[in-house]
C-alpha cells in the first residue's frame, strides 16, 4: 500500500510543469530522475528475485547435468570394465575349447585305433576258424572216399600217412 501512495504522488509530480515554455529542462529532468527511482524502488526486487532465481535454476539444471554426465561417464567406464572381462572370459573359453577338442579327438584316435585292433582280431580269429572249417570239411570228404571205395584196402599206417598228406 505504501509503494502505491508513493508512486501515485510522484506521478503528479512528473505531469506538473510550469508552462513557461523552453526554459523547463531542469525539472524535466528532476522529474524523470524521480520516475526511474519510484520505478526501481518498485520493481527492482521483482526483478532481482526474477534473476536470482533464475540463475539458482540454471545453477541447478547445471549440476543436474554434471551429474548426469558423471553417471554417465561412471557408466561407461564400468561398461568398458565388463567389456575386457568379457573379453578376457572369451579368450579363456576359447584356449579351453581347444584344449578340449584336442582331448577328444586323441580319444577318438585312441577308440578308433582299438576298434581297428579289436577287427583285426576279430578278422585273424574268423580266418582261423575257417581254416579249420575247410580242414575237417576236407577231412571228411576224404574219409567218405576212402570208405566209399570198397576195394582200396589199406592198413592203419597208410591210412594215416594218407590223411596226414591230404590235410598238410
Amino acid at each position: 500500500m505504501k509503494k502505491i501512495l508513493i508512486f501515485s504522488f510522484l506521478s503528479l509530480s512528473l505531469f506538473a510543469s510550469g508552462g513557461e515554455g523552453a526554459t523547463d529542462i531542469i525539472p524535466r529532468t528532476v522529474n524523470f530522475l524521480i520516475f526511474a527511482a519510484i520505478l526501481y524502488y518498485l520493481v527492482a526486487d521483482h526483478v532481482k528475485n526474477f534473476f536470482k532465481n533464475r540463475s539458482a535454476a540454471i545453477a541447478a539444471k547445471l549440476e543436474e547435468v554434471q551429474a548426469k554426465l558423471k553417471m554417465a561417464k561412471e557408466e561407461k567406464e564400468q561398461a568398458l570394465r565388463k567389456l575386457e572381462e568379457a573379453k578376457k572370459l572369451a579368450k579363456e573359453i576359447e584356449e579351453t575349447t581347444k584344449k578340449e577338442i584336442e582331448v577328444i579327438i586323441n580319444d577318438l584316435k585312441k577308440a578308433a585305433q582299438e576298434e581297428i585292433e579289436n577287427l583285426e582280431r576279430i578278422f585273424e580269429e574268423n580266418i582261423e576258424l575257417e581254416r579249420r572249417k575247410r580242414i575237417r570239411e576236407i577231412t571228411k570228404e576224404i574219409l567218405e572216399e576212402l570208405f566209399e571205395d570198397k576195394d582200396l584196402t589199406l592198413d592203419k599206417a597208410k591210412f594215416v600217412d594218407l590223411i596226414v598228406k591230404k590235410v598238410a
